[in-house]
Order: C-alpha cells, then structure tokens, then sequence
C-alpha cells in the first residue's frame, strides 16, 4: 500500500476530518483503486445527569451517538496532576441492570478495557488500542499506519477521571475512521416512522463498516467475504455512489477467495453491479478470467447443464429452514445436485453473459446465454413439484424449504404461471432465513409483487436474528444492512434499465406506506422521488430519461376512469394530459425527460 496525499485539516459541521489517500492493489494485478480514509473527530454526546448519578466514586460513562470504528481522544480539564492512570472502557452494549457497559457480552459484541498514564504539561491524549489476537491472523484486514489500531464502540467509560463537573462534551472526541461518504447524497422518509429510523441505521452502518476501506464482515474477523461484499456494496451504492470500496473488495477476493460454493458467485454479481450502477466496464474488463472460472461451469453435469455441487444455502446452519430435511448439518450440505446452488448457476450465466457482450467477448456471450437457456429448462423440470406447485430443496430430496423457493423467485426462474403460488409460500414462511438470506427474501418478495413485506426487514440490524441461533454474533455487520438497498431500489424503486442509468427506471412499490420520499445517488446525478397515493414527482438528472410507473394503490382508481380494455390510461404530467400504458394495474410512462415531473392518475384530476 502506497501513501499517495495527505490532506489539510478541515473543519465542517462540527466534524474536524483528516484525509489520506491510498492506492491499493491486490496481487499482481495492476488495477488500482483509491481511498480517502477520514478520521471524522465527532464530539461524544454528554451524560445526561440521570446517567451520571447511577456511578460511584469518579467512573463517568459517556455515550457516543452511533456505534463506529475508531477510537477516542481526551482533553481532560486543567489541572490534571501527572502519572494518574485512567482506566477506559469501549464497548458495544450496556448491562441492563446497571446501566453501566456490558464487561462480559455475549458472543462477538465487543469490549475493550485500556489505561492511560497521564504526563505533566499534556492535555490532549490520543488512546493506543492494541490489536485483538485474532486481527494479527494473516487473513485480517489492516489499516493503515497513519491510522493505527481501530475498534468498534458505542459507548466510553472513564475510571479515576477528573470530577464529572469538570467533564464536558468537548473533553472527549471519538475517531472515526471510514472512507470518503457524501452523507448528503441519499435521504428516504416515509409514513413509518420504524422504516424512517431503519433507513437512517442502515446508512450509517454502511458509513461504519468501510473503516478498513474493503467489505469486511465486522469486527470479530477483519475478513473480506463475497456474500458479505455484494451485499455491502448494494447497501453502499444506495447511500453513496461511490463505487471504489466494492472494486477494491473484488480485486482483493479474486486474489483471497473464501470456501462456500455460493460466495463463488458472487464475484460475477459484483462485478456487473459495478458496470450496471457506473457504466464502466474497467473492473470487469482487467479481471475477466479470474471472473469467469467463479461460475465453475466444470461442476455441471453432462446431461443436463445442472451443477454438481454441494452450498452453503444459508449462515448460520440454523437458518437453512431445515433444508433438505436437516439430515446434515456441514457448514456445505446437499442434495448434490440442489435447487440454491443452481439458482445461483442461473443467474451468474446471464451476470456473465452482460459482461461478456459488453467486453466485445460475443462468442462467450452466446456461450452464457445457451447455458442458461439450458439451466432454465432442467430446473424447472427436476425441482418444480407440480403437485404443490413449488420447488423442492433438490433431487431426490422431498422437502420443500424457503431457500428453494426464495432464491428462484428472486432470480427469475419462476416461469409466470407459477409465480403466485410460489410467492404465496415465500410469504408463508415468513423469516425462515438469517439476514443474509433476507436480502434474497425481500427481493424476492418485491419481484413478485408483494411490497407490503417490507415491513418483515423492518428491524434488521444485527448479523444474526437472535444469539440462539449464532452464539457469536457480531453487532456491526454490514451484511445485515440490505433495507438499505432495498429501499432505494424497490420502496423508491430507482434502478438503470441501461448500464450507468443512461436510461433510469423509476418505479416505487411503496406496499401499505400513504408515503414515501427520498432521493438516490447515481453516477448520472440524484433521483429524488415524492411519492404519495395517486401522485408521483420525480425529478430525473440531465443526460438522461427515466421510465416512470405510477403505482396505483387501488387498482380500481385507474380501471373505474379507464377500463382496461380502454387503452392507453389517462394522465396528467405537469398538468398536462398525457397516456400511459397500464400494466399489472399500475400507469407507466417511457421517456420522461430530465427535471422535474408530477404524474398524477388521481380520477378527479385526469377527468
């Protein structure tokens, strides 16, 4: 790792910043990536006098807004007499009895406990953390040294410290370190006021987890995961779109790959996300080998194109739905031949196929597609059950599980006159799933119409669901944040329909919400959207036209002013009458050109 610049000091919003910019590469590729690691200096919310009276003697806990990774600076009051050792506690979770910081969490959720020797004439100390003994594993993602030792905190006590009158919010500042963030560029509101504070958990997650300038999956391992990447990168693009994170997080798992069959696809998928959230196709291009062995197409069988492979399905093992009757429980199970892993295969051909066309690599184009043809027809023809009308776990197993389900649904592999029935025992199964699978879930449920599921990734925060079912539980895993993307690409419903949003997608399924706001980063600009029942403003960057659907709360608003067999639907853009095309009861509009729009299908103003 090269240091490159080192930024003046810069003072915004309270927030005192120092940046550094890197360039990374790994292996021996020569695909670099740069990274603005700031510390952000926030100051540390002060006790409130209701806390503060709950200590003895001179422990004086103070509380950090939001959990980050960093560290902490004290500037203790004058005078503060030399060699007095202050004993520092960080840590992730209160004890609920005493209200103090939790000195023995349950699984992974961090504590640190550190001393600090004040010295005559200083009043500004930085703490040094020393390194856990697992970060020292050489798998272990490190930052840089002008950065030093990071950990990830809630909330600070301070032992033997100056009297609590003397402390103020300025005595002690957090470190937090993350790559460049334009906190400003994303925002989403609705009338759920759990959704609303949901989004706002989401993105600061996805600020707080790029501490080491490369996806990791939290605190406990420092280490880069692909499942863990995609979903990151996802969840980052809808709050940032900047896309070097993910690259470099590509470019170090193709060069550090892990073990799960499934985790292998994820490297295609990320790499197309990239092309398709920014229209360059370098990322894709520099490592299109490497990308093409993760499909592992030597796995397939003969006779049929279906993989031959053993998958993870999901993580932790208890969150499999008792897949495949739960008669083996390795962290890779059967049937060999198995509906997730072949899903997977489906959707991985097509990822590859757009990368392949657009690296001017045709006859692998034609290659990719032919396969998934292939895959599309065995699949629905050795996992449909036809006499329950959905997918069974795999072949020769019975059992029908909602990984086998979901991850189909999600990748359109559901022929259309089976998706109800389907998406009906999706929906039956609820979150049979850990939070990983719920990225895969709630696709799955938007595709199929069912955008009144939101409401089921509401809460989704932690890695696992509950610590019963993974006893080392991190609470900083991004993996966990994927309301996010699925906010800004389903609830505000913005995805390019061309790579790089040269032509935009503006499609809101707002289920149950009366409203929903936000606004979207792309490469081409923002997309905000204002959504509230009957009226659609959207407001669409310049370069660009967006196809716009209006979604119609009650299906009947639209068919009683215009039946369906009276095309094209009445409505009125700025205004103005305009048609539209009805589809699945909803008004969409092509080729809406930049600015600002207000689409309204309401009967009384279109009549």
């Amino acid at each position: 790792m090269e240091k490159v610049k080192r930024s003046e000091n810069s003072r915004k919003n309270g927030e005192v910043t120092q940046q550094f910019e890197y360039k990374r590469r790994s292996g021996s590729k020569c695909f670099y990536n740069k990274f603005s690691f700031t510390r952000c200096v926030g100051v540390i919310c002060e006790a409130s006098t209701s806390v503060l009276s709950r200590y003895l003697g001179n422990s004086i806990p103070t509380c950090v807004c939001c959990e980050a990774s960093g560290g902490d600076r004290l500037s203790p009051p004058p005078p503060v007499p030399a060699n007095v050792t202050l004993t520092i506690r960080l840590g992730e979770k209160l004890d609920a009895k005493t209200g103090a910081i939790d000195r023995k969490p349950y699984g992974s959720v961090n504590y640190r406990q550190l001393s600090l020797v004040t010295r005559s004439g200083q009043s500004l100390y930085r703490l040094q953390i020393p390194p856990k003994p697992q970060h020292n594993n050489t798998k272990a993602v490190r930052t840089p040294p002008e950065i030093g030792e990071i950990t990830v905190f809630r909330y600070t006590e301070i032992d033997n410290a100056p009297a609590p009158a003397k402390l103020t919010a300025g005595s002690l500042y957090q470190l937090w370190v993350h790559t460049a963030f334009n906190d400003t560029s994303s925002a989403f509101s609705s009338s759920d006021e759990t959704l609303n504070a949901v989004w706002g958990l989401c993105k600061h997650t996805v600020k707080a987890a790029t501490a080491f300038g490369v996806y990791i999956d939290g605190e406990r391992e420092r280490i880069p995961y692909e499942a863990d990447g995609y979903i990151n990168q996802l969840s980052h693009l809808a709050c940032d779109a900047n896309p070097e994170v993910g690259r470099y997080t590509v470019e170090y798992l193709l060069a550090h790959p892990t073990w799960p069959t499934e985790w292998s696809f994820h490297m295609p998928m990320m790499a197309a996300a990239d092309y398709w959230f920014t229209g360059d196709i370098t990322l894709s291009a520099n490592n299109y080998e490497a990308l093409k062995k993760k499909l592992l197409m030597e796995k397939a069988r003969a006779t049929d194109g279906l993989l031959r492979s053993v998958g993870i399905v999901d993580w932790p093992i208890s969150e499999r739905d008792n897949y495949n009757d739960g008669v083996d429980t390795r962290n890779q199970i059967g049937p060999e031949i198995n509906t997730v892993v072949n899903a997977f295969y489906y959707h991985v051909l097509n990822k590859m196929a757009d990368i392949a066309h657009a690296t001017n690599r045709e006859v692998d184009a034609r290659l990719f597609t032919s396969k998934a043809r292939q895959i599309y027809a065995a699949f629905n023809t050795v996992f449909f059950d036809p006499t329950r009308g959905i997918y069974i776990d795999g072949e020769g197993s019975t059992h029908t599980s909602l990984h086998a389900n979901m991850f189909p649904l999600a990748f359109d592999l559901v022929p259309p006159t089976r998706q109800n029935a389907v998406a009906d025992f999706v929906q039956s199964r609820g979150m049979a799933c850990s939070v990983y699978g719920a990225q895969y879930l709630l696709e799955s449920l938007f595709k199929s119409g069912r955008d009144n599921m939101i409401a089921l990734g509401s809460t989704m925060t932690l890695e696992a669901w509950d610590r019963k079912y993974k006893p080392n539980l991190t609470w900083n895993h991004a993996w966990g944040a994927s309301p996010a993307n699925i906010i800004s690409r389903y609830v505000l419903g913005v995805r390019p329909l061309k790579p790089g949003f040269k032509k935009i997608l503006i499609a809101p399924q707002p289920g149950a919400l009366t409203e929903v706001r936000g606004v979207v980063p792309t490469v081409v600009g923002p997309v905000a959207v204002n959504y509230q029942i009957g009226v659609l403003e959207v407001e669409i960057p310049e370069g660009t036209t967006a196809r716009v659907v209006v979604p119609n709360k009650n299906k009947s608003i639209t068919t009683r002013q215009q039946p369906q067999h009276r095309y094209p639907p009445q409505i009125l853009i700025n205004g103005v009458k305009a048609t539209g095309v009805l589809v699945n009861g909803d008004v969409v509009v092509d080729d809406v050109g930049p600015g600002k729009s207000v689409l309204d299908i309401r009967p009384k103003s279109v009549l």
